[in-house]
């Protein structure tokens, strides 16, 4: 209730200041004032609307609700973000005169160039922001093991976070399934949140039709998401995957082909999911384990249960910036590869997203992880970059890769 509440009155605020700012913007101009008024606050009202009433509404109306005020969700923050800006280099002038002569002149001009600049700039992300989320790429991880893989290697091919609704429906599942099916994987994991929250577009659009074209030869595997809990209706959604042909696991584990083992954890929204322990306690761990666990939260517990990779989802890793900088400070691992002890674990961005569809500063992708079986001597288990991680990969990502790689390998001849 308390998160609820301060999430409302900093809302609020935002929303306060950036409308009393864009009206003194404005020149004096009564129609101008009212213009700008309406559209504020049918953004504002779409995004409530939407909040409130889901896809309980015709899907007509629910997807019309979602693109405004979704969209203006992210045009409220961006503007906030410029807005505070400006005023401080309108505090620096108020204490150290800065503003050159012509601004001084034409103030009132300055303010309106400066809102309609901003405007725009605010448009040239959303256009871009939609395009990358439009675009999702493959991001590849090459782990390493010395537990037996069958044939030596393992493919895995991760989606999460599809979040599938009247807004990601059943057309932008046949793209995705398509990317998914075009990665050739060994076995295809789906790491929660398949469903926004209501199933009844699911269902409307007979999203199981897609959704059962998933294969690969290990199987289709998939987990609940903390939005299968919301809407009350979260059977009907295991239902529907479960008749698409995917084996759905809650805080249980599969053998497959008497070689690994896939774990599903069902997600910590049920309070009274079972111990990571418990689940894999009469498992043969001489074999892979392979874990999915929906928000990667205290990551030590795959760790000291024997897991050797855990694949999770949720933070979208922000989904658009500044949100990347708040699950970086929320979660120990928001997004990548991380290593502690013999356990690998990856967090995807996610293939879709919640709510606004854009992505700034982060991306929509498909995860592959090619696990590669190495001699017993060999060691214990290694990560390395891949040769070619991501059509997105920028030199910037190739040197981090390449840095963390030295700084494994210096730590392994210190040992």
């Amino acid at each position: 209730m308390f998160f609820f509440i301060f999430v409302l009155t900093t809302f609020t605020a935002l929303s306060s200041y950036v409308y009393i700012r864009g009206l003194q913007a404005l020149p004096p101009v009564l129609l101008y004032k009212i213009i700008y008024s309406i559209i504020f606050f049918s953004g504002l009202a779409s995004f409530f609307l939407r909040m409130f009433l889901g896809d309980s509404i015709r899907e007509k109306i629910a997807v019309l609700l979602s693109a405004v005020g979704f969209t203006w969700i992210v045009a409220l923050v961006y503007f906030a973000i410029l807005l505070v800006a400006l005023d401080l280099i309108r505090a620096a002038n108020g204490m150290f005169d800065i503003y050159p002569e012509r601004i001084k002149e034409n103030y009132q001009k300055s303010k309106l160039i400066l809102f309609a600049g901003s405007s725009a700039v605010v448009l040239l992300l959303l256009v871009l922001g939609n395009i990358r989320f439009n675009n999702p790429s493959v991001t590849e991880y090459n782990l390493e093991t010395t537990k037996q893989l069958p044939g030596g290697k393992l493919k895995i091919v991760l989606a999460s976070d599809i979040h599938l609704s009247s807004y990601i429906n059943k057309k932008d599942l046949q793209k995705y399934v398509s990317l998914i099916n075009r990665q050739k994987g060994d076995v295809v994991m789906l790491a929660g949140d398949i469903a926004d929250r209501d199933p009844h577009p699911l269902y409307s659009q007979k999203m199981n039709e897609e959704l059962s074209q998933l294969s690969a030869p290990y199987g289709v595997f998939a987990i609940t998401g903390n939005h299968e809990f919301y809407g009350g209706k979260r059977e009907e959604i295991y239902k529907l995957i479960e008749s698409s042909g995917i084996t759905f696991l809650r805080d249980s584990a599969h053998l497959v082909a008497n070689s690994f083992y896939v774990v599903g954890r069902d997600d910590r929204s049920n309070r009274k999911r079972a111990h990571l322990s418990e689940i894999m306690e009469d498992i043969d761990k001489s074999l892979p384990v392979l874990l999915m666990d929906h928000q990667p939260s205290n990551l030590e517990e795959a760790m000291h249960a024997g897991a050797d990779l855990q694949m999770s989802g949720h933070t979208h890793n922000g989904q658009f910036w500044p949100g990347n900088l708040i699950v970086s400070a929320m979660f120990e691992l928001p997004y990548g590869h991380l290593k502690k002890s013999e356990t690998n674990y990856i967090v995807t961005s996610g293939l879709g997203l919640w709510g606004p569809k854009y992505r700034i500063g982060t991306k929509s992708e498909v995860v592959v992880i090619n696990l590669k079986q190495l001699p017993a001597s060999a060691g214990t288990a290694a990560a390395k970059p891949a040769a070619a991680k991501s059509a997105e990969t920028t030199a910037t990502e190739s040197a981090a890769a390449a840095k963390a790689a030295t700084g494994r390998a210096s730590s392994a001849a210190g040992k």
